[in-house]
């Protein structure tokens, strides 16, 4: 790993665009409880995706789409992406209708999306600091994952791959963060590491695919401790 990916991987979220969305979210999640109310509490994925664009007055770089596309994890609700090209910034979000439909609530919904835009607001200041011009010639940790998978076969390559790059390692030290902050004891969860992957989905993800363990203390550990201390 080379001196200026760590720097440029030292980054905090985009508080004041978190704060804007999170605006979006309780107007969006109180509107779309009326349309639940007026409709026998059944879910329309779709009409929530339309009431989450509406309610985006500012016009901010963010755009919701709800998509009928599988996916392998049945709780996983939402994913994301966040770029930058000559225009400025941009985030789209997806939301899986197959996966939010009878099981959407409005506090997990907000976490989910909020902790979300932590990561992805992570990867905009990322690219600020290494420059557009630069952004497009540094293969992401996406790219790097999927080019070694296709290499193997196995697509459990693309996330041990996609973990290993230091621009994700930040970002998913700030989702395990705040998944230990919204504990009861985060100091105790932190030190028993076992309660960790209990309740912290981002350490599942880390500890299955970072191997050996060493490599994943010596690498993500110190970054954590950094995210942690910044949090408090």
């Amino acid at each position: 790993m080379k001196v200026y990916e760590i720097v440029e991987a030292r980054v905090e979220p985009d508080k004041k665009f978190m704060s804007q969305v999170e605006q979006i979210l309780d107007d969006s999640i109180d509107e779309y409880q009326d349309y639940l109310d007026d409709n026998n509490d059944v879910d329309d994925i779709d009409e929530l995706e339309e009431i989450l664009n509406n309610n985006n007055y500012e016009n901010l770089p963010i755009e919701f789409f709800a998509t009928d596309q599988e996916r392998k994890d049945p709780n996983e609700w939402i994913s994301a992406e966040a770029g930058m090209d000559k225009d400025g910034k941009f985030m789209q979000v997806y939301l899986f209708t197959k996966n939010l439909t009878g099981k959407y609530g409005p506090k997990t919904f907000k976490q989910i999306v909020m902790r979300m835009l932590a990561h992805e607001t992570i990867h905009w200041n990322q690219y600020t600091k290494i420059g557009f011009d630069k952004v497009n010639k540094i293969k992401s940790g996406h790219q790097k994952g999927t080019e070694l998978a296709n290499k193997t076969g196995d697509p459990k390559d693309w996330m041990r791959e996609y973990l290993r790059d230091p621009h994700e390692l930040m970002a998913y030290g700030s989702d395990l963060a705040s998944e230990i902050k919204d504990t009861d004891n985060p100091e105790q969860v932190y030190a028993i590491q076992k309660h960790i992957k209990m309740i912290c989905p981002a350490m599942l993800d880390i500890d299955r695919f970072l191997i050996p363990i060493v490599k994943r203390l010596n690498n993500f550990s110190s970054i954590l401790l950094i995210t942690i201390t910044d949090k408090y």
